[in-house]
This record gives C-alpha cells, structure tokens and sequence, in this order.
C-alpha cells in the first residue's frame, strides 16, 4: 500500500520536483544567516518557534533542505556536533558555542577541521558496500569543488566564535544555520553526495540484482539484534523485509519528506485518491479533520517525531462524509426544567456524528485521544476511559477511513456500559442523552423499529393497566422490564439518605436472572413499604411485575428505558387524562 501511495506521489513529483516538498517546507527556529562568495553576511533572519515562515526566507528554504542530515544517526561530524551535511551549509546549536565551567566548548577547531576533512575527501567515512556506492556518485557528478569549500571553511574557522558576541543572536538551544550564497545546483549536488550513500537503513543488506544496488529503505525501519521479528525468515538470501532499488529508496526519501512538512504543520491526516480525475489527488487534513468528499483511495495517519511516524494506514472503499438518515429522536423526554445540547430531528453528517458521540458518551475525551498512549489519558473515571480504550480504533475507522464494521458491532454494548454508568454517578440526564443517542446509533445501523417508537406503545399500554380498574396482565417481555425500571425508579425516590444512586440501582440494571430481579425488587419494597401510600396504580403495577415470567433473558436496555423514563405512578390526572385522549386520536 505504501508503495502505490508513492507512485500517487511521483505522479506529482515529476511535475513539480523539489517545490513540490518545499513550498511547504518547515524551518527549525533559530537564527539563520547567508553569507555571499565573497565573505559578507548579506541576510540574516530568525524564525520563532511554531511559526511556518515563508516570506522573506526564499534564499532559506530550498538550501535548508538540502542541506539536513537524514537522521542523527548518519552525521558527516562523528561528534553530532555539527548537524549540516555539506561544505556549503554549517549548522550548530547554539548552546554548544557557549564556554561550560572549564571554559571549553562543545564546537571546536578539532570538529571544523574534521567536518571539512571528510567532505573535501568522502572516502574518509566510507567503507565497504557505502564506499561503493560514493565511487558510482562521485563518477557521477565529480570530485567536491575543494577552493569553493576551503573558502566556506576559512570563513567559519575565522567566523563562528564572533557570533558569541552578536547582541542580535539570542543563546538559546535553537540553531544557528549559516550558508553560503552559491547556486542550488550545487547545493543538489552535494546533498546526493551525501544522500545517496546513506540513505539505506544500512549498506550490510545491500545486494547488487542486474547491475542495480537494492537495499533496506531507512523511513521507519530498523533492524538489529533486538529486532529479529522484522526479519524475513522465508528469504534464502537477505533476510531483510523488502528491498528498494536506489531509484526508489530516493523517491521514499522524497515522499516522507513531502509527508514531514505536513506533520510539521499538525496536518496528520493524508488521504490519497485513486480516482484517475482527481485534480490533486493527495489531502492533508490536521489531526481532527477528515475527508470533506466522497474517496476511494487510501488513507495515512502520520506524526512528527524523531522522523516522520505512520501510526496508522488502511485502504479507503467508497467513503462518504455524508450519512443516510441518521437521526437522533427523544425515544426517552427530558425532564420539563431540563437542558440539553442535543439537536433532535436533524440529519446528521459524519462530522457531526464525531461531535455527537465525543461530547455525550466521552467527556470531550474521543477525539483528542484516537492514538494517546493510555497512561497519558488524563481521564478520572475509569469506566469511561475503558470505554474510550475500548471503542477508539472502531470509531477512528469510521469517522476518518468510512468502515463502520467493527464499531456498529462494538459500540451498542459498550454504550450501554456508559449509560449505567452514568447512572451509577447520579447523572440522571446525561444517562437519557446516553440513551437517545444510543438509540439513533443503533437504529442507523440494525434499522428495525426504534426504541423511540417501541416506548410509546409499552408506555401507553402500561399507563392504561395502572390506572384501571380490575385484572390486567403484563403482554410482553419489553413490557415487564420497562415495568421494573419504573417501579425501581419509584423506590429509588422514596430514599431518604445520602447514599449513592449507584447502590440502589446497579444491582438491578446488572441483574442476569429474573429470579434475582423480582428477589431485588421485593427487597425495595421490603425497605421503602413504610413511606408508599397505598394506591391503585403502585397496586397493580407491583402486582403485574410479580405475575409474569419472561420467556428471554434480561433486556437491561428497556429495564433502563423504564428506569429513565418519567415515572407512570408520579403523573397527575389531568397529564393521564391528556395522554389517553391523545391515544384516543390515534
């Protein structure tokens, strides 16, 4: 996959080249200096830290470029003192310019005389199959231009400590990058000289097919003897999980380039289109933006680090940010005096969705915690963090690739777990946006009939044998559990203490056998009877609860409807009244 992803890249590449990676390209902070061929210091500009700067950084960004070292690891300085790659560039930090106790410093004559050394003659630093490599690069564009480079050296030589002195340097561990003002062409040239024979994770894997060098790519690969699951045990000769041809580990390198500048910017999210139309078929998106338009392609979650980091990649089949119909509806109302920032009865798209599920099931917690190590989750209550831990890669598939298979499959339990959680705590409305959320997720997805429209048949008919007269019998399964969240509900209230909702009410919505739910409920019964006034409908619905035995297993979810639900046994006779004559209309 991350090979067509490249070939979706070279297509671009090889119209803009270069300017492709660096009209995005990212400066490090620090001071930055440019210095002309005949020694006078004609530009110089700092660039402050989370700043992209681009104007007036133009003779900057293409030599900055060319001049990085792939990784720590590959320096042209042995010491990692000096971190540029070629005689026309000359990075530092600045810190290491400053005198420490003894009066000595980290960059000294030793390190500049070296750096020069190796970069007048390579061979120096190369050896084996690396040296090899340097022999066809140096047949190919010659010899390094050694008066231009003892010039550079001179310079810095006499230089480099007088800007311990500049009131315009500010000593920080930021970066003092000085160039020097000669063609791009030569800065291209010597960045290959470097580029080339380093950029293999290592030459040890090198291996020469047809009279091409193939090797181990160095983005996001390392092998070494504490890695020997990386290895490819099937392979005769070279273990190594794949090989590149130098042409294309240099157009790898080009593309993790390309995908830096864009985690650079906080921009994580790359989606690739396959569509042959599509006029620039590479979207960047920052971490908590998806795709705006319909995609068939595939989709890269990068990160900066060390290097550039793909935590995730997956092929993308016909996403859409648009969803069919998906509502959410009051399949339990709200308490009159009550507030909610639910939205119901609208059309909801992908985007909105996130939204949705983030704020009311995970406390604002889901979308900034899609790739956070679990330990640094700073989330107080357990269950939602497990809940969270739990469902995060399902809904990340969903709302950032389309594929909804695991989380349409995953989220209706663990919602579930949510709402009585959220009960246990005392959020009584929280648990009632939970549920009608719930409700709409599992409806988009299963379709059937909703529990907004399954309540209001339970709850009418219920409300009928409650309030009259002579025998009547519970008719269904939703019925009875709908009856027992009521009527737990009605026992709850009755509590005078100051204890915990949760101690009440979880035994009952986690109850697994319906010997053990009547046994709770004739336990409240048992505790509250002293403070319930005798009455018609507490009469009749205790008595339907204790008559009907179920034919299926415990139905937590229309027991906690019940529970949720304003109580039966608390309406007037003027809201009974107008609640049969509306069943009457219908």
């Amino acid at each position: 996959m991350l090979k067509d992803c490249i070939g979706i890249f070279k297509q671009k590449f090889a119209e803009a080249g270069d300017a492709l990676i660096t009209d995005n390209y990212t400066l490090d902070p620090g001071t930055y200096i440019l210095v002309d061929l005949q020694g006078q210091i004609i530009d110089q500009k700092d660039v402050i830290k989370n700043k992209f700067e681009r104007i007036g950084f133009d003779d900057f960004i293409e030599r900055d470029y060319l001049s990085k070292l792939l990784d720590m690891n590959k320096p042209i300085d042995g010491k990692k003192v000096i971190h540029s790659n070629n005689f026309l560039s000359f990075w530092i930090k600045k810190d290491n310019l400053l005198p420490d106790n003894k009066g000595s410093t980290k960059l000294n004559p030793d390190i500049i005389n070296n750096y020069y050394a190796i970069l007048s003659d390579p061979r120096l630093k190369y050896k084996g199959k690396s040296l090899e490599i340097y022999n066809t690069i140096e047949t190919s564009i010659g010899t390094p231009d050694l008066q231009i480079l003892e010039f550079c050296k001179t310079w810095i030589t006499e230089h480099i400590f007088s800007f311990i002195d500049d009131p315009k340097i500010k000593f920080d561990k930021t970066y003092l990058k000085i160039f020097f003002m000669a063609d791009l062409s030569l800065y291209r040239q010597e960045s290959q000289r470097y580029f080339l024979p380093n950029i293999y994770n290592t030459t040890d894997y090198n291996i020469l097919i047809d009279n091409q060098i193939f090797g181990l790519p160095n983005n996001n690969m390392g092998m070494n003897a504490k890695k020997p699951y990386l290895e490819n045990k099937t392979r005769i000769k070279s273990k190594v999980p794949y090989l590149l041809s130098t042409d294309d580990v240099y157009m790898q390198k080009k593309f993790f380039d390309y995908l830096y500048n864009y985690a650079n910017q906080g921009k994580t999210n790359v989606y690739f289109s396959t569509d042959c139309n599509d006029p620039d078929p590479i979207y960047p998106y920052e971490s908590n933006r998806a795709h705006t338009k319909n995609l068939n392609g595939y989709f890269l979650r990068i990160q900066k680090g060390k290097e550039l980091e793909i935590r995730d990649y997956d092929l993308i089949t016909g996403y859409s940010p648009d969803l069919d119909q998906f509502t959410i509806r009051q399949a339990i109302l709200l308490p009159k005096d009550a507030r909610s920032d639910l939205t119901y009865g609208d059309s909801l798209n992908l985007k909105s969705v996130q939204q949705l599920i983030n704020t009311t099931f995970f406390r604002k917690f889901l979308t900034t915690n899609y790739f956070t190590d679990a330990s640094d989750i700073r989330l107080n209550d357990f269950r939602v963090k497990e809940e969270l831990l739990r469902c995060r890669n399902g809904f990340f598939t969903w709302f950032y690739k389309g594929d909804a298979r695991t989380i349409k499959n995953l989220f209706p339990k663990s919602s579930l777990e949510l709402i009585k959680n959220s009960i246990g705590n005392g959020h009584f409305i929280k648990a009632i946006e939970q549920f009608n959320v719930r409700d709409g997720f599992i409806t988009y997805f299963k379709g059937g009939t909703s529990m907004a429209d399954q309540l209001v048949s339970i709850r009418e008919g219920l409300r009928e044998k409650i309030n009259s007269t002579g025998d009547h019998s519970i008719e269904s399964d939703l019925e009875y559990f709908y009856a027992v969240g009521q009527i737990t509900n009605y026992y709850q209230s009755k509590s005078k203490s100051n204890q915990p909702v949760y101690s009440t009410v979880n035994p009952v919505i986690n109850c697994k056998t319906d010997e053990k739910l009547k046994d709770l409920v004739k336990r409240l019964f048992l505790k509250y009877n002293y403070i319930i006034q005798p009455s018609r409908r507490f009469g009749n619905l205790q008595s339907m609860i204790f008559s009907y035995k179920p034919d299926g297993p415990i139905d937590s979810t229309t027991l906690i409807a019940g529970y949720l639900s304003q109580n039966l046994l608390y309406e007037s006779s003027k809201e009974t009244k107008i609640q049969e004559e509306k069943t009457n209309v219908k």
